[in-house]
């Protein structure tokens, strides 16, 4: 059986918030290479304020 790769990509909440461009940049070069956005986690930390971001990736086998 052909197991799968999975990658996380994480962001830190930036002064104005996140870097949307930054992350549709680093989508597109990842998909470029076969890798699919399949999730997100944005753990909240004291009264639900999120402060990171993970997307998680995977990729079929060869």
């Amino acid at each position: 059986m052909d197991a799968y790769e999975h990658k996380v990509l994480t962001y830190k909440l930036g002064w104005k918030g996140f870097t949307y461009e930054q992350i549709e940049q680093d989508l597109n070069e990842w998909g470029q290479q076969g890798w699919v956005a399949v999730g997100t986690l944005a753990p909240s930390y004291g009264q639900g304020q999120t402060i990171d971001m993970a997307v998680i990736l995977k990729r079929g086998p060869a």
